[in-house]
């Protein structure tokens, strides 16, 4: 008798195992090529072409971040990304079952009613042909197509390119800025603000009409740039005059568990007004922990910071969007802010950041809907109607003898209800406008959110000797060699690349 034949159970039990086996790693491949598809379809749909580098940054601030966002968001993101790649994964992996059951077994398992009413032939050919190696062409295309969306060559490139960042930053620490006639600032960042929204040729009228009325200094050539694509980057753009990237991808960090501080080492806007005695605060309808946005502003000598939990006092759940507060509590607010920082008599920065032109859909105001709108060239329409009635309460306060507005666009508009219509568009620009009781002359017409940081310290009363700071060239002081801008092209190509001077800026045992 031979000892060493397995039992008919032991066989049995075997061969069950591998079929578990084989139907566990078909289904895992089936997931995790629809999940990547999933993400980057469900991404550019909510949020335009972000790049992988901006996936990364905002992954560095780990789930705190995320609860902290759109309620709707989330749940759209679980069911898209989440729920619906498990179903068709084990919706696939069934049917591969039921199929090889009835052509290796002739089964008459339920299992196997899928595939006997279809044709033998054409399963023999897909099951021997293609479906064994069905998951793993599954992963492949979805693979491709995950990064030609997050434009991974780019992002190798920025890896081992050269580095421009060091190459061009200069550190504003080593600049001596001077008070000459200094002024408060009201700060204005307008939700994906762009110029695209004057032209009636797209949307029947010029949406931004009443913005052009106020008529302040304009730069109709504000162009994007590489890391200033969304709020907290255009933020730190036009107050830092540096990109924004990820740097746990770098320096080993474990993503978002030791980014403590944001920028430590970078010297920012609000770092110089607070060495200038300005006492400066940020208010936003969002959640400060979402990106980064609260640290950034507590950790740049900011000194009252509210978002959406300090601000909505006794509003409700109901009287909220989404992001948190509409446009109009939040103009409510900063009015009643803007009150008490003028009568104190000391020098004030008030920053000020919008939600309701957000997209995928935006959000509509109670105070919006109550004139009638209806639609998202509607919400544009009244975001820029609230912007322009805070700035006539400004200067019929009579505020401005003292005090300059800025307004811009935070960055340009991602994935939104008039996508289609702004994509004809072949050079999309962001809205800008200065006012002021002064008069300034521009040195030229072409900027970039860098060259915010000096423009505004100019607009403010600041002398920036050289006129350069960080990656920004002021746009209105002659004092800028603007032989020296940098050159757009290679910028876009270069500036992301990896950097250890950029490094430096974010590491805490740097700190100056």
């Amino acid at each position: 008798m031979n000892t060493n034949t397995p039992e008919p159970h032991k066989m049995n039990t075997d061969h069950r195992g591998r079929h578990v086996l084989r139907g566990a790693i078909r289904f895992a491949t089936y997931l995790c090529a629809f999940f990547l598809v999933a993400v980057a379809y469900w991404v550019a749909d909510n949020f335009g072409e972000p790049s992988l580098e901006q996936l990364f940054y905002h992954a560095q601030f780990g789930m705190g971040g995320l609860i902290d966002t759109d309620a709707a968001i989330i749940k759209s993101f679980v069911i898209w990304c989440i729920a619906l790649p498990i179903f068709i994964a084990l919706l696939l992996v069934l049917i591969e079952y039921s199929i090889a059951l009835f052509l290796t077994h002739g089964s008459s398992h339920w299992l196997t009613k899928p595939a006997r009413l279809a044709n033998i032939h054409f399963i023999k050919v897909f099951y021997w042909f293609i479906g064994h190696r069905a998951p793993l062409y599954a992963l492949t295309v979805a693979t491709v197509y995950f990064g030609v969306q997050f434009s991974v060559t780019v992002f190798l490139h920025n890896l081992f390119g050269k580095d421009y960042f060091s190459a061009h930053y200069l550190n504003p620490a080593e600049v001596q800025v001077e008070t000459t006639k200094p002024k408060n600032l009201v700060l204005i960042y307008v939700e994906s603000l762009e110029n695209s929204y004057q032209q009636p040729e797209l949307f029947g009228k010029n949406l931004l009409s009443s913005l052009d009325r106020l008529k302040g200094l304009s730069f109709t050539d504000y162009r994007k740039a590489p890391g200033t694509w969304w709020t907290i980057a255009g933020i730190t753009a036009t107050q830092c005059a540096v990109p924004l990237k990820s740097v746990s991808l770098y320096d080993g960090n474990d993503q978002g568990e030791k980014i403590k501080s944001f920028l430590p080492n970078a010297v920012c806007l609000g770092d110089i007004l607070h060495d200038a005695g300005y006492h400066n605060v940020y208010m936003g309808g969002d959640a400060l922990g979402f990106a980064g946005k609260g640290m950034f502003f507590q950790d740049h000598h900011y000194d009252e910071v509210y978002g959406r939990d300090e601000l909505k006092g006794k509003l409700t759940d109901a009287q909220l969007n989404f992001w948190g507060l509409y446009d109009d509590d939040l103009f409510a607010s900063a009015k009643t802010k803007l009150i008490a920082l003028h009568k104190s008599k000391q020098p004030f920065n008030l920053t000020v950041t919008t939600i309701d032109t957000h997209g995928p859909d935006g959000h509509f105001s109670k105070y919006c809907k109550s004139v009638g709108t209806k639609t998202f060239e509607g919400i544009v329409e009244c975001t820029s109607n609230q912007v322009v009635s805070f700035v006539k309460f400004i200067q019929k306060s009579g505020y401005l003898k003292d005090t300059n507005v800025v307004i811009l666009g935070d960055h340009l508009a991602m994935e939104n209800p008039v996508s289609e219509k702004l994509d004809l568009i072949k050079e999309r620009h962001i809205y800008n406008q200065f006012i002021s009781n002064d008069h300034f002359e521009k040195n030229r017409n072409q900027i970039l959110p860098f060259d915010m940081f000096p423009t505004i310290l100019n607009f403010i009363g600041f002398s920036v000797p050289g006129g350069k700071l960080g990656l920004g060239y002021t746009a209105l002081s002659k004092e800028a060699d603007l032989s020296l801008l940098l050159n757009y092209e290679e910028m876009n190509e270069d500036l992301l690349n990896q950097s250890d001077m950029y490094l430096d800026l974010w590491r805490d045992e740097a700190k100056l």
